[in-house]
């Protein structure tokens, strides 16, 4: 079997018609569809119905057109691995949350890229319990992620390593009404409507006490929302549609140029702070050159 035959038969179904599958691949139609035929002979099951002036995929064709993309996308993958790490050994893999994939990783990647091009590395953005629950497994070599200020997740000791990159604030935030003014505010005679954190998830817990509960007792709210996806929440937040904590690094454009407007005199929040594990012990070249990086001059949350 031919990696070339997946190629063309994914290619017909894009195309429509032999013909033009033909065509997009460079070669006759008459060398096309004998290619389609090996796959079917190698398969050993019809793709594609003949009796029909229009192609018209079989049921087996229609059921497994999604998991050979798949395979046909997890292969090239496994390509582009072996290649890389022929060339620069093995990768140094860093897990880490959503928000701090958009918020801070950039910059911390082109750190890394600056200074240790050859150090190759991989990016596993995950929930944040999942981040956790690779780092202990040694499925990860780096862990970035946000924690309470003062609470690390685990100790600088005899196993584990800990780099404090920065604090940031959990800024409570609303869309602006015309004026620029807070479209949301608290006042004792309405509702406010609130984009919340799952109670079970990282900030939902930190938020809970003291900051919700204080505003619980101070007035009414309307939960419009409850996810665990930061960057939901300040589209929903953007959108209007209540008030929401969201970390500075995230929303700290939507704040200058006006799209989010904070009320942390009015409400509070809490400080967080960005830090980064490493396993004590062996490593890989590509770890070691950036754990060492990291010890150096990273670039601020």
């Amino acid at each position: 079997m031919k990696i070339e035959w997946i190629e063309d038969f994914l290619a017909l179904i894009e195309a429509g018609t032999f013909s033009l599958a033909a065509e997009r691949r460079n070669v006759t139609q008459p060398a096309f569809s004998r290619r389609i035929r090996q796959l079917e002979e190698w398969l050993g099951v019809e793709l594609v119905y003949r009796q029909s002036q229009r192609m018209i995929l079989t049921e087996h064709a229609l059921e497994y057109e999604q998991e050979m993309r798949e395979w046909l996308a997890r292969l090239y993958t496994l390509r582009s691995r072996l290649r890389s790490e022929a060339r620069q050994g093995p990768k140094a893999i860093i897990t880490t949350q959503h928000t701090l994939t958009v918020s801070y990783l950039p910059r911390l990647l082109r750190y890394f890229r600056h200074n240790s091009p050859e150090a190759g590395l991989q990016v596993k953005s995950l929930d944040r319990s999942e981040c956790l629950q690779l780092f202990e497994h040694d499925q990860a070599d780096l862990l970035l992620c946000s924690e309470l200020q003062g609470a690390p997740i685990f100790d600088d000791n005899d196993d584990t390593q800990r780099i404090s990159l920065g604090l940031e604030r959990l800024l409570p935030v609303c869309a602006p009404d015309a004026q620029g003014r807070p479209l949301h505010l608290p006042r004792s005679d309405q509702r406010l409507p609130l984009i919340a954190y799952d109670p079970e998830s990282f900030l939902g817990q930190i938020l809970a006490s003291p900051y919700l509960m204080d505003l619980q007792r101070a007035q009414d709210i309307d939960i419009i929302c409850e996810t665990s996806f930061t960057l939901g929440i300040r589209e929903l937040v953007m959108a209007g549609l209540g008030v929401g904590w969201l970390p500075h690094g995230l929303i700290e454009d939507d704040l200058e140029s006006g799209r989010l407007v904070s009320l942390l005199d009015d409400l509070g929040g809490p400080t967080l702070e960005v830090a980064c594990y490493c396993r004590r012990g062996k490593h890989s070249a590509a770890t070691e050159s950036l754990w060492q990086l990291l010890n150096e001059s990273p670039p601020s949350v």
